[in-house]
């Protein structure tokens, strides 16, 4: 009876924890992508007056940039759907913004800025999408002002945290975005890093020609 009982206790206690850490991780996701609808309506004002506006009253930080991403195939319609293939990027990549969504990492070229543009995210909320990014997908990078640039990527590559040249500034426009890895791990504090780099289509198109 007493093993009986401890076996019932050590059962009861993994399922007490399961549940806890899948409650938590609902939490992590559903304010993620509350966020984003807050941060869309900040971004249209955005549009609307070329000002910045904070999503919500007591936020440090504002949207900077609107990512999209084409469809594609090779991604699976669950990513699709958690990520609604655009994403609107926040000014500062530090952990608090990143709960919201995608940061811009400020040392880094502004977007639409000559030079490296910079953009961070978590592997398993708003940048999910980038698990199963190929060569050649599209992706576009609106700013405030509204222009649209076109990108296509050119490069992807997992380093370790301490590898950080892919974040110097560069002489060509490049728009680089950094997630952990690997994506389906369960715990953090990941040493690697994934990252995509893209250069404007126009670009590509020049360096081909």
């Amino acid at each position: 009876m007493r093993w009986q009982r401890a076996q019932l206790w050590w059962l009861v206690g993994w399922l007490l924890l399961g549940g806890t850490l899948l409650g938590k991780g609902l939490y992590m996701q559903a304010k993620a992508h509350f966020a984003q609808y807050l941060i869309e309506q900040a971004w249209t004002k955005t549009l609307a007056d070329g000002q910045s506006h904070k999503p919500w009253s007591w936020a440090d930080t504002y949207p900077v940039a609107k990512l999209s991403f084409q469809q594609n195939s090779q991604v699976s319609h669950f990513d699709r759907m958690a990520s609604n293939d655009s994403l609107y990027v926040l000014a500062g990549a530090s952990g608090r913004n990143l709960a919201f969504g995608p940061g811009l990492v400020l040392s880094s070229a502004g977007a639409g800025d000559s030079g490296n543009t910079v953009i961070a995210g978590h592997r398993d909320t708003h940048f999910s999408i980038l698990k199963g990014m190929t060569v050649g997908r599209r992706l576009s990078l609106q700013t405030a002002s509204g222009k649209d640039i076109l990108y296509q990527v050119v490069a992807t590559e997992v380093v370790h945290e301490s590898q950080t040249e892919f974040m110097a500034p560069s002489r060509d426009d490049r728009l680089t975005l950094i997630t952990c890895y690997p994506f389906d791990a369960l715990q953090g504090g990941a040493e690697l890093r994934f990252v995509v780099q893209a250069i404007p289509v126009t670009q590509t198109l020049f360096t081909l020609n």
